[in-house]
């Protein structure tokens, strides 16, 4: 008898492993998935918004080089450099181990899209708030949603702040959650905040619930908070501003001076039209379904996640990446409701089969299908990201050790900048009509600057060659190069056409 238990009990031990090993493997092969399909999609030419060369890459090549393009953002300080900063360090080791390459801008653009990939265990955490099956559906759906994919991609303030938001907020929605992990919590919402200060209200809602439910959190909350804060009043000293003076600024010049409402205004509802355009009607009605689906502990995450979506409307000035940090909530909770509905699905069909292996391979195949579908309906990343070629041909132009100096039709320019040039190569923005072929390249350009990047040949320009093409999708921009030497550019120079026209 003796013998028996003792071969029972490892039996039980080697089931017990050999069922670990296959949760193991199971959320590494996810993980693993979700870095092949960023990989695959990393296009570090292409963007959605200028912001992302502008605001972000190019500052933090500004910060590592001392050398760099200033729009108004930087000028008026109304964002902080955190991502600036954080970035500038893979971009001096680019340029100390590989000088004269662009790899300070590939390293820079790998450990942005690396550190967007917290959203997995964010997505991971909520999930186990109910079973690990409902941890890896919701893994499964923020790893392989095209969008998630997209985003990660995207070096922008919203795809760092939405996964770090989503990783403070298990600890929150968690009644056993003990002081570490609140205060971790409040670290996370004031990092988030720094790096999106925008996402105010989905944080905001966040606080008051888990202050609501138990006044004790205040203090590990707070703390956390406290923490990040010191970082951020750090990163504003460290670039000679006032601790948090930047969101000062950001509301005085958007909403007072109506800067973001110059980028244009759209009506309360764009938000809801923008879903349908960036889901599909399919995607779009089956994950509402399931966030209702998702259970009442997450109640206030969804809340979070409305919230966002009513006060952006609110605004004026709409773009789809403001509401990100919602829409990344809504793609963690359906996937956490999808699997409640197929295993009710089962259960119904065949009373205890809900908790077997069936009813989560087929929330993984559904959500996998709808990925795909979305995907091919909206058009996928070409719809939304793109430029690239331009990006492309200005690199060339700078690895060409013979060119001197730059020039770029006004309509390219938001895709040009040192960051993205293998050598320092100054730049000059061509006036507006040279680019329609309605006026010719000012004469003081033309020997200013011995490499030009247009579409069609400007006029004036027939001591230039065509050198390089590549094809966007409504044109094909060209590089242009003639022999010679350059002169300086006070007039036409990158910096000066933007302080000119108020960029």
């Amino acid at each position: 008898m003796g013998n028996t238990g003792g071969i029972g009990a490892r039996g039980r031990g080697i089931s017990w492993q050999s069922n670990e090993r296959t949760w193991q493997l199971a959320i590494l092969a996810i993980v693993a998935l979700a870095v092949v399909l960023r990989v695959h999609a990393f296009s570090p030419f292409d963007i959605s918004h200028a912001d992302e060369l502008m605001q972000y890459l190019e500052q933090a090549n500004r910060i590592a080089t001392g050398h760099g393009i200033r729009p108004w953002e930087t000028r008026y300080g109304v964002r902080n450099e955190l991502i600036p900063q954080l970035l500038s360090l893979p971009f001096w080791i680019g340029h100390r181990i590989a000088p004269g390459t662009l790899a300070g801008m590939y390293l820079a653009r790998v450990t942005f899209a690396a550190l967007t990939l917290i959203a997995l265990p964010a997505a991971w955490r909520l999930g186990a708030l109910v079973s690990r099956r409902h941890a890896l559906a919701a893994l499964f759906v923020v790893a392989i949603w095209w969008e998630s994919v997209l985003y990660s991609n995207l070096l922008l303030s919203e795809s760092l702040g939405a996964a770090i938001l989503l990783l403070s907020a298990a600890p929150l929605l968690d009644e056993k959650a003990g002081v570490r992990a609140l205060r971790m919590s409040g670290f996370l919402l004031g990092l988030g905040l720094l790096v999106r200060f925008q996402f105010a209200p989905f944080a905001a809602v966040l606080f008051l619930y888990a202050e609501w439910r138990d006044r004790r959190r205040i203090l590990p909350l707070v703390t956390g908070g406290i923490i990040a804060a010191a970082l951020g009043a750090a990163s504003d000293l460290a670039r000679g501003a006032a601790p948090f003076s930047w969101v000062f600024a950001n509301f005085t010049m958007n909403i007072g001076e109506g800067r973001a409402a110059g980028f244009g205004v759209s009506g309360p509802f764009q938000y809801l039209v923008d879903y349908y355009f960036h889901f599909g009607a399919g995607a779009l009605i089956f994950t509402l379904l399931c966030v209702l689906l998702a259970g009442r502990r997450y109640w206030p995450l969804l809340c979070a996640a409305v919230v966002t979506v009513a006060a952006h409307s609110l605004i004026g000035h709409k773009e789809y990446r403001f509401v990100w940090i919602a829409t990344l909530t809504l793609l963690a909770l359906a996937a956490i409701g999808s699997l409640n509905l197929f295993r009710f699905l089962a259960d119904r069909r065949r009373p205890g089969s809900g908790d077997g292996p069936v009813p989560l391979a087929a929330t993984l195949a559904v959500w996998a299908l709808l990925s795909l579908s979305s995907f091919q309906i909206t058009g996928g990343y070409s719809a939304f990201r793109g430029g690239g070629a331009l990006s492309k041909l200005a690199a060339m132009a700078g690895a060409r050790p013979d060119v001197c100096r730059l020039a770029v039709v006004e309509a390219y320019y938001a895709y040009v900048a040192p960051s993205i040039m293998p050598r320092r190569v100054p730049i000059s923005v061509a006036p507006k009509g040279v680019y329609e072929g309605t006026r010719p390249l000012p004469p003081e350009l033309v020997i200013a600057a011995d490499a030009l990047l247009a579409e069609k040949r400007p006029l004036g320009t027939e001591q230039y060659r065509q050198v390089a093409c590549l094809t966007l999708p409504s044109e094909r921009p060209c590089l242009y190069v003639r022999p010679g030497t350059c002169t300086p550019d006070p007039v036409y120079d990158f910096q000066t056409s933007l302080e000119r026209g108020g960029m």
